[in-house]
Order: structure tokens, then C-alpha cells, then sequence
């Protein structure tokens, strides 16, 4: 039977907030004033204060309540009835942990894999020359840089522009943005699924780990919509594709709420938090660290936003514990 409920709307709610993130990434070629968002440095920016605050997260929270979920189902009740969890039982539950953890790690390459098994030559990162086309096209009075941070003109991007995306067939972009957005898709799911259990186990986790997943969607939706829109001249077909994507985020927690109904019992709890940290830690390691390092490559930015995120997070769970939520 599926759960209802006070914490099952605050589940759904962080799921869609998240989606939307993806939204506003995608809305950058409509608007002069979010075009800013897709600048380099603050796309890395912003994926760096998301691995920030998944990998703390995920680390000091989830973890944990994978571990607990073991040792609450792996223990057995003494002589004297009471329930115990003894050396081995601890033992046992920090292996299964471990070894779920391993699994997520796992299922992010796999995933990686099958995506690039059906399109070998597809990359869901954008190079910091289309950021600065994209930035051209929806606003040509700013002033650009490369990411070395030498200005450069208008005009040397419009040639540059012209010379990128002339070489490649519109067709190859639009392709290329539709193959990004099935592929954010792919990953936004089990991050959808991540965020409703985290949220119906503990609200202040689920919202912890939406906002970390949402702070690297913007990028993602900005990555989607661009090669669309530079194929298609259209700024509605751009976001169509975008918004698509997002909805993989709220149809995870969908399926979550089918599946897990009105509760798990706590060994497959621990299953499911192992799983979702070994997850969140390898696309923080594996994709949101270098990409970030990728777009601003030059000073201590990217590591000053990493910490910055673990900080906000921490400073989030010491507020939450003195406020006893």
C-alpha cells in the first residue's frame, strides 16, 4: 500500500524543486540577466559547492543511516529478550555497508557506460567556447574572457561562433542536446528515488541532499538546452528538451513511493542509504569536480567552493541539532 502523508508531500516537493533546477539552467537562452548563470566560473562554481555538500552529506549523514539500518535488522534478541547487536553484528553491518556503498559506485559507471554504449561519441559537458557563444547569442553587449581570463571581443567570438558551429551539421546538435537530455534523465532518476527516501527517512536529510543535487542541475539544464538552441534557432524547443529531463527527478521519487509504500524494514533501509552514498559520492568525485576544474582550471576557486559547501552543510545539521529537528 502507497504512503500518504505530511512528509510524503515535503518528499514529492524537494523531488520537483530539484527538477526544476534543471529548468533554470535551461532558461538562460531566454533571459540576459540569467545568461550569467552559464558563465564558466559560475557554472564552476556552482558544481563545486554541490560536490561540496553531496560528498559531506553523504558521508556524515546518509552513510550513517545506512549502518544504523544494519545494525537495527542484523541483531537478535538476548536471553533476556532484549534486542543486541554484538561485535559481529557491527562488524557484519559495516561490511554491508561497505559493500553497498561499492554497488553505487558501480551503478553510476554502468549507467555511464550504457549511455555511451548507444552513442560513443557523446559528451554531456559543454566547452567553455559554447558558453561564450551561448552568452554572445542572447546578449552580444557583455564583455567576455576565456577561461585563462584574456578579455576577448565580440567579434573574434562571433568568429568563432561561426566557424564552431558552422563545421558541425545542425542535425549533429540537435542530437547532441537530445542525447543530453536522455542522459541527465538517466542520472536525474535514481537521484529522484535518492531524495524521496532520504526525505520520508529524515525531512533535513532529503532537503540537504536536494539542494546538493539541485545546485549541480543547473549546469546540467544549461547543457541541454545550448546545442538545442544553436541547432534549432528556437529558444522553446531548448527549454521543451530541458524541462523533459527534469521530469525524471519527481518520476523517480513516483516510482519510489510505488515501491516503497508505507515503509522498509531496516535492512533493506541500509540497502537502499548505502547505495545512494556510494551514488552521490561518485558523481561528485567522477563528474562535478572535474567539470568544475574543466571551466575554471586557474586559482583556488573550485577548492575554496568545495569546502565552502561541506561548510554550509555542517553549519545546516549544527543549526537542525540545537533547533532538535
Amino acid at each position: 500500500m502507497v504512503a500518504t502523508g505530511h512528509n510524503v508531500g515535503i518528499a514529492f516537493a524537494l523531488n520537483i524543486a530539484a527538477g526544476l533546477a534543471t529548468c533554470i539552467g535551461g532558461s538562460v537562452v531566454f533571459s540576459k540577466s540569467l545568461v550569467h548563470l552559464a558563465s564558466p566560473k559560475s557554472l564552476s562554481v556552482a558544481l563545486s559547492l554541490s560536490a561540496g555538500v553531496m560528498l559531506f552529506i553523504s558521508l556524515v549523514e546518509i552513510y550513517g543511516k545506512s549502518v544504523e539500518g544494519f545494525t537495527a535488522g542484523l541483531g537478535e534478541d538476548n536471553a533476556d529478550g532484549e534486542y543486541e547487536c554484538d561485535q559481529t553484528c557491527q562488524g557484519n553491518s559495516w561490511l554491508a555497508g561497505t559493500a553497498c556503498f561499492v554497488t553505487g559506485f558501480c551503478i553510476i559507471y554502468v549507467m555511464d557506460w550504457i549511455v555511451h554504449k548507444i552513442s560513443p561519441d557523446f559528451s554531456d559537458e559543454l566547452d567553455v567556447a559554447d558558453l561564450q557563444a551561448l552568452e554572445v547569442a542572447v546578449d552580444p553587449t557583455l564583455p567576455h574572457f576565456h577561461a585563462t581570463g584574456t578579455p576577448i571581443t565580440n567579434s573574434k567570438l562571433d568568429d568563432e561562433k561561426t566557424i564552431k558551429f558552422n563545421a558541425k551539421s545542425r542535425h549533429q546538435l540537435n542530437r547532441t542536446g537530445v542525447l543530453t537530455a536522455v542522459a541527465i534523465a538517466i542520472h536525474n532518476l535514481p537521484e529522484g528515488v535518492a531524495t524521496y527516501i532520504a526525505a520520508m527517512r529524515d525531512v533535513r536529510v532529503g532537503a540537504v541532499l536536494a539542494i546538493g543535487i539541485a545546485l549541480h542541475n543547473i549546469p546540467e539544464g544549461i547543457a541541454v538546452a545550448t546545442p538545442v538552441y544553436f541547432a534549432t534557432d528556437s529558444r522553446c524547443k531548448a527549454f521543451l528538451w530541458t524541462f523533459i529531463s527534469a521530469l525524471a527527478e519527481p518520476l523517480g521519487g513516483v516510482l519510489a513511493w510505488l515501491v516503497v509504500g508505507e515503509g522498509l524494514n531496516p535492512v533493506v533501509e541500509g540497502v537502499m542509504f548505502g547505495i545512494v552514498t556510494g551514488m552521490m559520492v561518485t558523481i561528485s568525485i567522477k563528474e562535478l569536480i572535474p567539470t568544475a576544474v574543466k571551466y575554471w582550471p586557474q586559482g583556488s576557486v573550485v577548492t575554496v567552493a568545495i569546502f565552502g559547501g561541506m561548510l554550509i552543510m555542517a553549519t545546516s545539521l549544527i543549526l537542525f541539532a540545537y533547533a532538535g529537528v
